[in-house]
């Protein structure tokens, strides 16, 4: 790998950059190449191959490179029919080929939908019905998963098959072609993660889609010797925001792919990046991986971007690193799709103390407040929805003004969290608000239930708590991963509502083991799908019945 640091702007060329008013998400390259003193020299490079219209694949870009690609795709596209306001799917493999189709319809005013490259079938055909695009790019294999259902959406004119045109022929996209986009323009629609239900389609518009990055150009300042890798969904806005950022900080990057623990591993030794970016699944993976010595040492700073990493998970990590070497900061940066950007931070280390789901402070282009119900604010101390205002708000869901309009209160936008904010200004995550559990011993926050248990009992390696049902009755359920294959369910059961007791918390009524963290349901971004699990422990009595002692105890 050759990426040169030469790329990064100077702190003058930054502020310069961040300071216009035309920069925004359909213009990332034009408006970086107007500025960069060495748009030839690659300082991005992609964890799988991207076709090149040579007929070729590289894995390394520089800025000219990538935006002849990016041009030589929009070109293709309106050869397709393709027009301003137009929607484009794009479900492909997980690569970095989702931000050059992104940036590719951007540029013509059109907007692209990505698709995760993981999403079941059902998930897919939902999220192109509700955007109703012109057309889709996929991959043959997704296209005969998709089926016939696909070809009867109505509006979509076309389907064509990355196998069948990985790259398109070279061309150069004229002045005239290219869109001038206002702030409020949508320039793409991503997903959100489906853990309450189908996966939201979420607009970001020319603004909104780069206000983070433009934050950040001023905020911070890159070192030469600073590697970024995007070890996340490539379709993931989180992964969109940071290769928007890169790509006009100069800052050398690799965009990977979401690995499983062990393969993120791999890519940090191959790599050698000094800040990784991953998901919450990952970093709970890689928190029970065995690393060889020095093979996560040149890491200093490891970056989640989605809901909040447990403090378990993060020290273990953190624990790899020689300790010969200055410890590495984990900054847990709490975000959503809807967000646009992780908007509160939370910096730790091997000396930090313990303060359980504490999610930080905002950062200065976002307020964040805790809010009742009527829209009032909450005090200090009082658990209520989490809101947020700033410029990487998404301007709503596409094609559903309902659920847009129930997302906002008092003039914020409603993460679907439930949350406090201490007396020194800190804020916490409890729960989801879909996720709290009613029972007869009071309001069970099933989030901070989870990460009392991976701190007080070390045996635990992950778990889940939910909402289950026995009769009337609503009671927590814990489907826990363990270090120790031979673990008693029943004492560990004793054990932690001993924990949960002494600190205040209600008490299970069930926990069931399960043999690897892999068996808890996740979505396509890693979250645990809690609502399958509580139909699962629907119906307790009937549930328990059919269970195996060896993994499931009960206290009813």
């Amino acid at each position: 790998m050759t990426l040169s640091a030469r790329t990064l702007l100077s702190a003058e060329s930054r502020v310069k950059l961040a300071a216009d008013p035309d920069l925004g998400g359909g213009n990332v390259l034009e408006s970086a190449l107007a500025v960069s003193a060495h748009p030839d020299l690659p300082f991005i490079a992609t964890g799988r191959p991207i076709a090149t219209c040579d007929g070729g694949a590289t894995t390394e870009f520089s800025l000219r490179e990538l935006d002849r690609l990016v041009q030589s795709w929009s070109v293709w596209y309106l050869g397709k029919g393709v027009r301003p306001r137009d929607r484009v799917a794009v479900h492909i493999e997980d690569s970095f080929a989702y931000s050059v189709h992104l940036h590719a319809l951007a540029r013509i005013g059109a907007i692209a939908v990505l698709i995760n490259s993981k999403a079941p079938k059902e998930n897919a055909l939902e999220l192109i019905r509700r955007t109703g695009p012109v057309g889709v790019y996929t991959t043959r294999g997704r296209q005969d998963l998709l089926g016939h259902e696909l070809a009867d959406l109505p509006g979509s004119r076309w389907v064509v098959p990355a196998e069948d045109v990985p790259a398109p022929p070279p061309a150069e996209l004229t002045a005239a072609a290219r869109f001038r986009h206002a702030p409020d323009d949508p320039v793409s629609i991503l997903h959100s993660s489906g853990t309450t239900g189908f996966p939201k389609p979420v607009v970001q518009t020319h603004a909104s889609s780069i206000a983070g990055p433009r934050f950040r150009l001023t905020d911070y300042l890159d070192s030469p010797d600073d590697l970024m890798m995007a070890a996340q969904p490539q379709s993931h806005l989180g992964s969109v925001v940071y290769v928007n950022y890169a790509i006009l900080a100069g800052t050398p990057m690799v965009a990977h792919y979401d690995p499983a623990g062990a393969d993120l591993v791999d890519a940090i030794r191959r790599y050698r990046p000094t800040t990784v970016m991953a998901f919450a699944h990952a970093f709970a993976e890689l928190a029970d991986v065995e690393v060889a010595d020095g093979a996560v040492d040149s890491v200093d700073s490891w970056v989640t971007m989605g809901d909040a990493i447990h403090e378990a998970h993060l020290k273990a990590i953190l624990g790899k690193r020689d300790p010969e070497l200055p410890s590495a900061v984990f900054y847990d940066r709490f975000g959503a799709t809807e967000l646009g950007w992780g908007l509160m931070v939370q910096p730790r280390s091997l000396t930090s103390q313990r303060n359980d789901r504490c999610i930080g402070r905002p950062d200065a282009l976002s307020e964040v407040v805790v809010l009742r119900r009527d829209g009032t604010p909450a005090e200090r101390g009082e658990i209520g929805l989490l809101g947020a205002k700033g410029p990487t708000i998404t301007a709503g869901y596409w094609n559903d003004s309902d659920t847009t309009y129930r997302s906002r209160l008092s003039g914020y936008w409603l993460s679907g969290d439930l949350a406090y904010q201490d007396e020194a200004g800190d804020f916490y995550q409890v729960d989801r608000a879909v996720d709290s559990i009613e029972t007869a011993g009071g309001t069970a926050h099933s989030v901070q239930m989870e990460e009392l248990l991976l701190n007080e009992l070390p045996v635990i390696v992950d778990c889940t708590v939910v909402a289950g049902r026995h009769g009337e009755n609503t009671v927590a359920v814990a489907l826990v991963a363990t270090h120790d294959e031979h673990t008693d369910p029943a004492l560990l059961l004793a054990s932690a509502n001993t924990a949960l007791n002494a600190a205040g918390h209600p008490t299970l009524a069930v926990l069931e083991l399960t043999r690897s963290v892999t068996d808890i349901p996740q979505g396509v971004t890693g979250k645990v799908l809690k609502r399958q699990l509580r139909r699962r422990y629907d119906t307790l009595a009937d549930y328990l019945r059919a269970s195996d002692p060896a993994v499931v105890a009960a206290t009813l």
